[in-house]
Formats: C-alpha cells, structure tokens, sequence
C-alpha cells in the first residue's frame, strides 16, 4: 500500500506531457543594433510585439522602426494571427507598408521569445529575419483607444476560429457515426 502511495506521489510532482503551453500574452521588445554598437537608440532599431492568447490561438500587432525611427512598419489590430502547438507559434504578420503577408515562427526560451521569419517574400515591409524579444513591463504599446480596438479584434478573431472547429467538429461527427453503422450489424425490428 505504502509502494502504491509512493508511486501515485512521483508520478504527481512529474511534469503533465497534456500541460497547457504557456500564455505567451504580453509585450515583447527587441533593439536590434549593427554589431559593432552598444544599445543606442538613435542607433538600433525597435522591435515590438504586443500578444493576445486564447488556448492554441494568438493574435496581435507589431510595430518595427528602423534607427531614428526613419522608417516604421505598424500593423492594424490585429496584424499578426497564428496557432501554438509543440511550444512554438506559427504567425503571420501583414505588413502596415504593403499587403504583404509574412509567416514567421515563435519559440519561448526561458524568459525571452525567439522570432524567426520563414518566408522572405517579395514587398515593402520591415519585419526582422530574426530577433530575440524580452517582454516588457508594460501592458500594452498602445494609446487605450487602440489597445481596447486590438483586444476587441482579437476576440473576433477567437470566437470565429472556436466557430469553425465546432462546425468542423459537428460535420465530423454525422461520418463517424455513418461509418461506424456501416460496419454494424442490422439491428432485428
């Protein structure tokens, strides 16, 4: 009995491989800087990401400005849309410069988040090949109106992607149900 206890204990305190991954909701921050500068802001560039995540859903917006703030890629509410699964986050992102649409990937290291581009697609857009992101103290990198504006969007965006695994789910369920009395036999009346 004792051994039975035990067993129930350790496997309590390990890890659940079902764990839900973690919300990686927030503003993240990047100054990319030439190699031979130190953190400069007249000097680097800015990288932000501001997440909103449901379950295996994220949504968001960015913001990129190259040193001097000469250029700027700023993206709507929302600009970027991607689903979570095997730790990592596939996005895409549409540039504020041009329609251009950019995937690029996710990954949480410890307390920063890798973001790497996929694609180098054709267009007038900003968006960093790769960057190393902290997530800020700050709740939001909007003014409250646009803040309110991207966390509406992103409800939106939730709701009609829950909306389309249910009818996924519902018209999946008739075939199974089909195939399974395809196989049964007849029932006596």
């Amino acid at each position: 009995m004792r051994f039975l206890f035990a067993s129930l204990a350790v496997l309590a305190l390990l890890p659940c491989a079902h764990a839900a991954e973690e919300d990686i909701s927030g503003v993240w921050v990047a100054s990319l800087c030439p190699p031979d500068v130190q953190r400069d802001s007249g000097k680097c560039s800015s990288f932000v990401l501001e997440l909103h995540q449901q379950g295996g859903k994220l949504c968001g917006s960015h913001l990129f400005s190259t040193a001097g703030a000469e250029r700027i890629d700023e993206g709507a509410a929302p600009s970027l849309t991607g689903d979570i699964s095997d730790a990592a986050a596939r996005i895409t992102v549409v540039s504020g410069r041009s329609p251009v649409r950019v995937p690029a990937e996710l990954k949480k290291a410890g307390n920063t988040l890798q973001w790497t581009r996929l694609e180098n697609p054709k267009g007038d857009y900003l968006l960093p090949p790769s960057a190393r992101l902290a997530k800020s103290k700050k709740k939001t990198m909007f003014a409250p109106m646009l803040e309110q504006e991207l966390k509406a969007a992103c409800s939106s965006v939730f709701a009609m992607a829950a909306e389309a695994q249910r009818k996924q789910n519902e018209a999946a369920a008739p075939a199974e149900g089909a195939a399974r009395s395809e196989g049964a036999p007849a029932q006596p009346r």
